[in-house]
């Protein structure tokens, strides 16, 4: 994937009136649910484009006109900490964290900054979330990152990429081999490209396309890449990949509003 032809981070620094706004929509609650829609708007009529941001996380160019994670970065600092303080709990200095629908890189860079002598390996079959998850990763010094443009599913091929909520953040794939414009690839054909022999930490969220990801790769892959740990998104307890994952020897460690923490052994 090219590195997009983009600014240098922080050019697109908040203004003035942006900071001072930002400054008030941070105050819990006020950050949450469809606010982060009205904050987002506001900030647009200041000053259209994309926004620089520092967080505790990373650093972020964050586009938060389309995508709703984005927004969720740029107004509350902490977003998916637990999660991402549960990846990164047990991470040795040469750690191996494969992100599956990484999106714009929140996951990515930030368990990313702690893997100094690891491997990032972030799968993301959106070109547009692609180019941005490239930046971010760039401008906090994670070039070594491997970025697979493709989609994650139980076969290979290629599909339509449908954003059903007007969000680049949610993203249904359809399978079209003719005519469809993102790659599928299997997660065991991803991983062995790039010579993975253990995953330390693994976070998925693929907008129900789980069981399709992960079925074949826990039916196929030798135990010793199993993943130690879990980040998966929560689809429902009638979901068909929760047996999976017991089956190969996962436990809940816990829940947070979005995602099921899970830990083998």
């Amino acid at each position: 994937m090219n590195k997009p032809a983009s600014p240098p981070f922080g050019a697109f620094a908040p203004s003035a009136a942006q900071a001072a706004l930002l400054a008030i929509a941070r105050i819990p609650p006020l950050y949450r649910g469809h606010l982060r829609d009205s904050w987002s708007r506001l900030l647009q009529r200041l000053r259209p484009g994309p926004i620089d941001v520092v967080s505790p996380l990373g650093r972020y160019r964050l586009h938060p006109a389309d995508n709703h994670v984005e927004r969720a970065i740029m107004l509350h600092r902490q977003y998916n900490l637990e999660e991402i303080d549960f990846l990164r709990a047990r991470l040795p200095p040469d750690g191996v964290f494969v992100d599956i629908g990484a999106n714009i890189g929140l996951y990515a860079v930030a368990v990313g900054r702690q893997l100094p002598q690891g491997r990032v390996i972030a799968i993301e079959p959106s070109a547009q979330c692609g180019e941005r998850l490239r930046f971010n990763l760039d401008c906090n010094g994670i070039t070594w990152a491997h970025l697979a443009a493709c989609g994650v599913a139980d076969y290979r091929g290629r599909a339509s990429l449908n954003n059903p909520r007007d969000s680049l953040a949610i993203v249904n794939t359809v399978r079209d081999d003719s005519a469809g414009t993102a790659e599928i690839r299997t997660l065991i054909d991803v991983l062995d490209e790039v010579k993975v022999t253990r995953i330390d930490a693994l976070k998925i969220d693929i907008e129900g396309d789980e069981m399709a990801a992960l079925a074949p790769f826990f039916a196929q892959a030798p135990e010793a890449l199993w993943p130690t740990r879990l980040c998966i998104e929560h689809l429902g307890d009638k979901s068909d990949v929760w047996p999976v994952l017991e089956r190969a020897g996962y436990r809940v460690v816990f829940k947070t509003r979005n995602n099921a923490l899970m830990e083998r052994g």
